[in-house]
């Protein structure tokens, strides 16, 4: 304005003397992020799934985010609104947590397509502030026993429903021992008990046999197929949910969507298509493929549908005219950080349930980043392991359709639970007694899963 004459040369001279830093407002690096409330905030996870996956996409390589979102193109997406609205309003809700300091993720996909439906990366998530608490991997506690142990039981070994295996008080593998949340034996148990329940013994004794059957790495290859990769050898504290069983809840939700699929697995996605400014269409692809049998994705189906009746780990907590199927999963921690932070031998660390209906599958986690004394920061007891499943029921009550439909039923099966078959298959050794001995158990997060150096069990 001096240079065009508008003000004096003593204005000019008095403007510089004004110090315009004192008159802002100091602010945090996370409110410059949220300059103002967001309207759609219940958006935001969404969002930030897209732009990741939108810059994946080789048309976008070495192109700048913020250049792309601003060159006009539109977005289409696998998004429900409504679905997303109801998962992130429900997440947002304090009646689902023990205290401030508790994190959550949840994913819900198109159990058929693999489409991403909604997804919540946490309570009232920020995107670019906060972490995405859905896409991050977390300890999966037992979530992974169907992968490890009895999915690839019955699809390389063909075992019916009611398999018999012997459970015990304790189990010796690889120099460690195990135990079941009560450490006591369960005696003969059918592995739609075992599954349901979640036993830690007869879990083990399947992926043992499997590995002495259809290879040692049959297990890793089975999960592979489900987007569940491993690096390294699977040892017993990785079927139990330690040590390198770490997978985001996104991961989880495609895995168990494939059991509601029949077998085939597609992985999660969100974007539909992108069309340019130009009316170019950039098709996004997914993977999609079939990973196990329809008669080994129908028996898991069956199993843990298991889960929500008398004396499944998650009982209680189905959805009133939806056939629905599920997996719990707890993590504890290693003996060192108990003694550390006197915790009770009942805290656990993460909890889980991804359940699954011919519609959906949803995938929840909840834990805490930070370990505080006295179980302050921790699941304590039964009650409060079952949050998860508490705030499934309560989103997957609202958004399933009550039409009464099931899971198809293929020509390679025969007989109904508790024992299922693979037509043309005989099991020669079954049970016929059905086992009410308790409910999930895990490992813990330091990978010595109920070893002779931390005998805690959890359940959930």
């Amino acid at each position: 304005m001096h240079y065009h004459k508008r003000i004096t040369d003593k204005q000019w001279e008095d403007a510089k003397k004004i110090d315009l830093k004192a008159n802002l407002v100091n602010r945090t690096a996370e409110e410059r992020q949220n300059i103002d409330t967001n309207q759609d905030s219940e958006y935001n996870s969404y969002v930030n799934f897209v732009k990741s996956e939108l810059m994946n996409n080789k048309a976008f390589k070495d192109e700048n985010l913020g250049n792309v979102l601003q060159s006009g193109i539109k977005i289409y997406t696998n998004m429900d609104k409504d679905v997303q609205k109801t998962l992130q309003n429900d997440v947002d809700n304090g009646s689902f947590y023990k205290n401030k300091d508790q994190q959550v993720g949840a994913t819900i996909l198109d159990s058929k397509t693999g489409g991403l439906v909604a997804i919540s990366g946490g309570r009232d998530f920020k995107d670019v502030v906060n972490r995405n608490q859905a896409t991050d991997p977390h300890p999966t506690g037992s979530s992974l026993k169907p992968f490890l142990a009895y999915g690839p039981a019955i699809e390389n070994m063909k075992w019916a429903t009611n398999h018999a295996i012997q459970d015990e008080s304790s189990y010796q593998v690889d120099g460690s021992t195990f135990r079941n949340y009560d450490t006591k034996s369960h005696g003969t148990v059918s592995i739609y008990d075992a599954l349901r329940q979640s036993f830690n013994i007869p879990a083990l004794k399947a992926w043992q046999s499997v590995k002495q059957n259809a290879g040692n790495d049959a297990p890793k290859k089975f999960a592979a197929k489900l987007g569940l990769n491993y690096e390294g050898d699977i040892g017993p504290s990785e079927v139990l949910g330690g040590s390198a069983s770490e997978f985001s809840p996104t991961q989880l939700a495609s895995a168990f969507a494939a059991i509601a699929n029949g077998g085939t697995y597609n992985n999660a996605h969100s974007i539909q298509k992108v069309v340019t400014r130009d009316g170019e269409t950039i098709e996004y692809d997914h993977t999609s493929h079939k990973a196990m049998s329809d008669y080994t994705a129908y028996m898991l189906a069956e199993m843990l549908k298991g889960t929500f009746k008398p004396y499944g780990s998650a009982y209680g907590h189905g959805v009133s005219g939806v056939n629905m199927g599920a997996k719990t999963g707890t993590g504890t921690y290693g003996a060192e950080t108990y003694s550390q932070y006197n915790l009770p031998d009942n805290a656990a660390k993460d909890v889980w349930i991804n359940g699954f209906t011919p519609q959906y599958t949803m995938s929840v986690w909840m834990g805490f980043s930070k370990v505080k004394q006295y179980g302050e920061n921790s699941f304590v007891g039964h009650s409060q392991q079952e949050y998860p499943q508490f705030l499934y029921e309560n989103v997957m009550s609202k958004i399933s359709s009550r039409d009464g439909e099931d899971f198809k039923r293929p020509s390679s099966v025969s007989g109904s639970i508790p024992s299922i078959n693979v037509s043309g298959s005989q099991d020669n050794n079954t049970t016929n007694r059905s086992t009410h001995g308790g409910s999930d158990t895990s490992a813990n997060s330091s990978g010595t899963a109920q070893s002779n150096n931390n005998t805690r069990s959890q359940q959930s």
